[in-house]
Formats: C-alpha cells, sequence, structure tokens
C-alpha cells in the first residue's frame, strides 16, 4: 500500500454503506478499523477494512475471500465470548466487515503495559476462551490465529475472541482447494503449533496448542518460544519451555497442564478446548490428577492385583506422586485388614 493515497482515503471517508464513519479505532493487519454507527439500527459499530487500491488483481481478490470467509465463519457464531459480525460489503476501493463495538482494548496491550493479572482472573480468562473456542468448534470452526491480538478484554475485562479471518471452514462447502492452499500457513509464529508451521494437516488441536501459549504468557508475562524465523520454528517444533513454576510462583499442577497443551504432537495433546478448560477446573479445584507416564502404568498393572503390600510399597516409593497413589494405599489398608 502507498502511504499516502492511504491516508489520504482515510481522510475523505465518511460512510460506507449505510454506516456512518466517526473516527478511527485502530490498525487492523490488512486495513484502518474504524468506529462507525449504524444508523438503521441505532448501533455503534466497529468496521474493519483493507484498501485494495494499491494491491494486485490477485492479492485483492485473496484478502476479498478472506473477508467473506470470517463472516461465514462468525455469523454461525452467536456466543457471549466471540465478537459478533453483522455485515459485510464492498465499495470501491475498500472490503469492510461491520462488527460488534467492543468497549474494551485488546489483551495484547495489557500484556504490553505489563498489567498484573492474579491467577483467578487467569483461570476465568482463560475458561471463557476456551469455552469459545469449543463452541467454534463444534461448529465446524477453526479460528487458526488465536493470540493476544485477537483476544479482546471489554469494559469488565471479560473475553471477546475476534478476527476469524484466516478461519478454515471445516466442511468442505465454500472452501476451495485453492484457499485451503493459500492459508495452510496462516497464523503468527510464536503462537502456531508445529504442524502449522510444518505445513501439516491440521484440526482444531492447533487452536488447543495457541491457546496454550497464551496461557503461558498469562502466567510467566513471556512467550514460552521466543525467536524469529528458522530459530524460533525450532524451538516450536523441537524444544520444551521452561517451566511456569521455574519463572512465577505456582502450584506444579499448572506446570503439567501447560505441558501437555503445548505437546508437540497433536495426539499427546488436550484432544479438545473443553478437555484443556476441564483441567484447569481441575487444578482450580485442587483435585487435578496427573496422568500416569508409560512406565507408570507397566508398574501399577504389575503390582495392582498383588497380595504382598512390599510390592505396593514399591510403587509408591517409585511413584510417590503417581497417579495411583490412593489406590496403592486403600489396597494396603485392605492387605493390612486381612491380616489382622
Amino acid at each position: 500500500m502507498k502511504s499516502a493515497g492511504y491516508h489520504a482515503a482515510v481522510g475523505e471517508l465518511k460512510s460506507l454503506g449505510r454506516y456512518q464513519i466517526r473516527g478511527v479505532l485502530g490498525k487492523g493487519a490488512m486495513g484502518l478499523v474504524y468506529d462507525g454507527h449504524d444508523a438503521s439500527l441505532n448501533r455503534r459499530v466497529a468496521i474493519k477494512t483493507i484498501l485494495t487500491r494499491d494491491l494486485d488483481e490477485a492479492t485483492a481478490r485473496d484478502y476479498e475471500k478472506r473477508f467473506q470467509r470470517e463472516v461465514r465463519a462468525v455469523a454461525r457464531l452467536n456466543h457471549p465470548h466471540i465478537v459478533q459480525v453483522y455485515d459485510f460489503g464492498t465499495e470501491g476501493e475498500l472490503a469492510y466487515i461491520v462488527m460488534e463495538y467492543i468497549e474494551g482494548k485488546e489483551l495484547k496491550d495489557h500484556l504490553a503495559a505489563k498489567e498484573p493479572f492474579d491467577l483467578g482472573a487467569i483461570f476465568r480468562m482463560m475458561g471463557e476462551l476456551l469455552d469459545a473456542l469449543e463452541f467454534a468448534h463444534q461448529a465446524g470452526v477453526i479460528h487458526r490465529d488465536v493470540k493476544p491480538a485477537n483476544v479482546m478484554l471489554d469494559a469488565g475485562r471479560r473475553v471477546k475472541l475476534t478476527d476469524f479471518g484466516v478461519a478454515r471452514i471445516t466442511e468442505a462447502e465454500g472452501d476451495s482447494a485453492d484457499m485451503t492452499r493459500a492459508g495452510a500457513m496462516v497464523g503468527t509464529p510464536s503462537y502456531m503449533s508445529p504442524e502449522q508451521l510444518q505445513g501439516q494437516p491440521i484440526d482444531r488441536r492447533v487452536d488447543v496448542f495457541s491457546a496454550g501459549v497464551l496461557f503461558y504468557q498469562l502466567l510467566t508475562g513471556k512467550k514460552p518460544f521466543e525467536g524469529s524465523g528458522f530459530a524460533l520454528a525450532k524451538k516450536i517444533v523441537q524444544d520444551d519451555p521452561a517451566p511456569p513454576s521455574s519463572i512465577m510462583q505456582i502450584p506444579p499442577a499448572i506446570d503439567r497442564v501447560v505441558a501437555k497443551a503445548l505437546a508437540k504432537a497433536p495426539g499427546r495433546r488436550y484432544q479438545s478446548a473443553r478437555e484443556f478448560a476441564e483441567a484447569l477446573a481441575l487444578v482450580r479445584e485442587g483435585k487435578f490428577v496427573e496422568e500416569a507416564s508409560e512406565a507408570e502404568q507397566e508398574f501399577w498393572n504389575e503390582v495392582k492385583d498383588s497380595d504382598d503390600p512390599a510390592d505396593l510399597e514399591l510403587y509408591l516409593a517409585q511413584f510417590p506422586t503417581g497417579a495411583y497413589v490412593e489406590l496403592a494405599r486403600t489396597k494396603m489398608a485392605e492387605l493390612g485388614a486381612k491380616k489382622s
């Protein structure tokens, strides 16, 4: 885009379609976001635009497709933690999307200002975000770009997930092969899953990974994977970040939740946003139990039916915080009762 023409267009813009333009709210990835007014319904709206004048024809067409896709995706998502999209249109050299106006600011701005969030607020926000993602996934929509810039906090600091412009509608209708290929690597690298970075097939678990990155950042004030280019991609694909409890004073159980959300292999990750949210709820209630490792599971299978308390004592010595500690202790008490 040529900045001179861009600013000239901004200064001249008074309306888009039936919407009055009252000012500029900010700049998005593809253009300006305007403060608008829908006179027909007498409501304030946010209008996201893309100026196509200085784009080549193919790129302009691709951006318009993304706008249309965002409308199709979000129109089916009526949820309290997802920003509503009302309308779409084109006028001259502008394509635009009309959205619910949120009185608040992006989570990115809160993080940049180093505004502290207590653990209770973090758990609440993550619950709201994961509820929104689960709702979207059930409707067949993968967001693919979950990050602080796409999470609004309203005046009550309630989460509003926004910007489904790169969302992939998993149903076949309207998702042509060329759009699938063009969107395969769309996203923000620091928040992308290993399979996204490697151009592999994706499903809803990419959003689970991105939500795990955001959770880590909320807890520690740092991204789990830092860097750029190849170095960043290598960390995401190969390296495990430092446990959050090594940076902040938080319950160790949170480390295990983070580790599973950020598992490199999708099959080892939480399989849904709901499963991630349920694990957080258990941590909050003090009921979280770590899943057994393969070694622990194999050991437990060998001793669980033993009538010798020494076998169970050996299990407790080997895995003092294991998944079957309570079962082992109960069985030892039963064996002791039988002997007496």
